[in-house]
């Protein structure tokens, strides 16, 4: 039986040794997983008077500037959808593998410090596999949010352990790993739920310096997830539901 304080102890018995080694991982995760703002600022000045100049000299020549409208229109919509259409692979084909290499760092980080490469092992082991369902899994989510948003984070909650299952055995079926972590939520998800909630007073105390300080809190948040999936493993194990050979999948080389 698991208890909120005995998952946080845990991860601060994990994170006394390796917090900043754990903050490095969840950062780098956190910035290819997330929306990266990028800012073209170098050298705006002299860049923003070149169409000014341009169409200056176009006017003084007697160039009939207006014509290049329809084109420039064109190209601006077409590296638009390239770029829509970039952001959307990223999401579907990164992100996901991404996402389970952390949660495979955090679980082999439990025991033993582990190595940040593992943040990128998902491309190694199990990639299409690891992609396909975490896209299952996405389009699940999405789709039970149509009918209303409360069905969506029941679904979310069923679901949660499906990255970590994938983490300790990628060539998990999707099927199985849905049905495995519906098993292991299954009169779970309020005392789940609760968790989370128990860290919104460090989530927003993060936010008063410009967000930057959520950075510091997701070690500690992450950590005590991979404790929590440790907890409901050991949950399913006991109930015969599923074995540990099962779990540990083939066995990999990090």
């Amino acid at each position: 039986m698991w208890t909120r304080k005995l998952l946080k102890t845990n991860a601060k018995h994990v994170l006394s040794r390796s917090y900043w080694q754990v903050f490095l991982a969840c950062l780098i995760a956190s910035l290819l997983c997330g929306t990266i703002e990028l800012r073209y600022n170098v050298g705006s000045n002299s860049a923003s008077s070149l169409p000014q100049e341009a169409a200056q000299l176009a006017s003084n020549q007697g160039f009939p500037y207006s014509l290049l409208l329809p084109y420039l229109f064109t190209l601006g919509t077409l590296a638009i959808l390239l770029f829509l259409f970039a952001a959307l692979c990223w999401t579907i084909l990164v992100s996901p593998a991404i996402q389970v290499g952390l949660n495979r760092y955090l679980l082999f980080n439990r025991t033993a410090p582990a190595r940040l490469g593992m943040l990128f092992s998902s491309f190694t082991y199990g990639y299409w596999n690891t992609v396909w369902v975490m896209f299952l899994l996405n389009l699940k989510i999405v789709l039970w949010s149509l009918l209303l948003i409360v069905p969506g984070i029941v679904k979310s909650y069923q679901y949660r352990f499906v990255g970590w299952l994938l983490a300790e055995n990628p060539g998990m079926d999707a099927s199985r790993a849905f049905e495995i972590s519906t098993m292991m939520t299954d009169g779970e998800k309020w005392n789940i739920f609760v968790l989370d909630l128990s860290f919104l007073g460090w989530n927003l105390l993060g936010s008063l310096l410009l967000g930057i300080g959520v950075l510091f809190v997701q070690p500690y948040t992450s950590t005590t997830n991979a404790e929590l999936y440790a907890a409901m493993r050991a949950k399913v194990i006991a109930s015969g539901y599923v074995t540990e050979a099962e779990l540990q999948g083939a066995p990999i080389d990090f």
